[in-house]
Parts: C-alpha cells; structure tokens; sequence
C-alpha cells in the first residue's frame, strides 16, 4: 500500500487521485481518437469528456458522501473538491457523467449511441486504471483468503481501515484486470456491431455480471435483508436495462447490411 507516492515541500502526491488522473487522460485521448470516425471533431469530443468526467468525479463522490461518509462531508464541506485524496465511487460516477455527457450530446446534436460506443471503451479503461489507485490506496479490498496470489497490506493499513492483517483477494486488482478486458473487448468489438449502440449495452450486461461477481469477494455491507450488496444490486439493474433497449436499438440503430458497419 502506498497511499502518498511523494511530497514535495507542502505538495502531496496521493496515489489514488494520480491513478485517477492517467485514468482520465487515457480515456480522453482514446476518445478524441476515435471520434472522427463517427464524424465529430475531436475538439468537440473533448469538450465533451471534460464535462463528463466533471460530472463522473461530482456523482461519484455524492454517492460516496451518502453511502458512506456523510458525517465527514458535514464537518468539512470543503473535502467535496479534494476527489484526489479518495472517497470516490464508480458507480455514482457512472451515473454523473452519462448524465452531463447526454444533456451536452443532446444540446450540440451529436450522434448519442456512437459516442455511447466509444465510452464503452473510454470508461473501463478509466476504471482500469483507478482500480490500480485503490489498490495503492488500500480501499477496496477484498475478503481474507489463502490463495497465492492473496495480499497482507503493512500495519498503517490497519491503522486506516480497522481489518485484520491477514492475506486478502486483491479485488482491485480483479477490477482493474476486468476494466482493461472489458476495454479490449469493446475496441476489437466495434468493426463488428451491427447496431449502434450495441458495444455500450454489451459493456452494461458484461460490467454488471463481472462487477457482480467479484462484489461477493469483497466486504461490502449488504442491503434490504438479501446477501447482495449495492453495487450488485445497480449492476441487476444496469443490466436488465441493456437487455430491454438491445432489440429497441437493434430495430432502430442498426447498420445497412450491404455496407455493415459503417462508422469506422
């Protein structure tokens, strides 16, 4: 665990808000890349990321605040801007940014579903790189186990979050690895939809099934008397919303089949 990764004088580098910052920068070059080949100016997509990603890091730690540690945000309102000390959850980002990014593609009259597409490998790799900086910073993790590849943090550690030092799932590590696969998937994927909008839906079922998973690893409190946490039950969610708009957007979205996929 390395929480502060350097300080310089009265400067601190926290290796959370750092991950989350090459993060970000990744998905926003990704994003500009393919952006005209959907016909939008790169320049455009940028003002784009740049209101997301301010719309992903305010939910993201709303959502913190609410589900965790309101008490904190009480006393100290101020810490709502210091996103890169922690305290950030995807899911609340999620749903920040999808909503900035929609108001913004609506208002400029931007293809939605496509860009959709290209956040379908934008976002995991974000999340990629920001489950390396949870990881860094110790939250995050896991249930104690006894496989190889288990991980005991140092003694600040427990200093931090109250937990016994005992090996543990690395299940940052297991979200870091599906983000990057679920990014990889979505980029070879695009030559091959069929339908706009169709690598976004997949990323939902896929993320929420993967997401689900790897959430009974972890010790997440769970909700409503049922053995599923949250997060499982927004990815319940995220999914069963993808299965009923896939064969909406399928009707509607969906490329000439003489020419197939026509966007790259």
């Amino acid at each position: 665990m390395h929480r502060v990764l350097l300080e310089i004088g009265p400067f601190t580098v926290y290796s959370y808000g750092l991950m989350i910052a090459i993060g970000i920068l990744a998905a926003v070059f990704v994003a500009r890349r393919l952006a005209p080949k959907i016909g939008v100016d790169p320049e455009r997509m940028l003002d784009l990321a740049v209101m997301a990603v301010l719309g992903g890091l305010l939910g993201s730690y709303v959502n913190y605040i609410v589900s965790y540690d309101w008490s904190s945000f009480a006393s100290d309102p101020v810490s709502l801007l210091r996103f890169w000390e922690g305290g950030l959850v995807f899911l609340g980002g999620l749903i920040g940014g999808t909503a900035v990014a929609v108001l913004y593609i609506l208002r400029h009259k931007l293809p939605l579903w496509e860009i959709a597409d290209i956040a379908a490998v934008a976002v995991p790799l974000a999340y990629g790189f920001g489950r390396i900086g949870c990881f860094l910073a110790g939250c995050c993790y896991g249930k104690p186990c006894d496989l190889p590849w288990a991980v005991t943090f140092p003694p600040s550690w427990r200093a931090i979050y109250g937990q016994p030092l005992v090996p543990r799932h690395p299940t940052q590590l297991y979200l870091m690895l599906l983000g990057f696969a679920l990014a990889a998937f979505a980029l070879w994927f695009r030559k091959r939809r069929t339908f706009a909008g169709q690598s976004f839906l997949l990323y939902l079922i896929l993320y929420g099934l993967g997401r689900g998973l790897i959430e009974f690893l972890r010790m997440e409190p769970k909700v409503l008397g049922t053995p599923l946490s949250v997060a499982q039950f927004t990815g319940l969610i995220m999914i069963a919303v993808a299965l009923v708009v896939y064969p909406i957007l399928r009707r509607h979205t969906a490329y000439p089949k003489d020419k197939g996929q026509t966007s790259e």
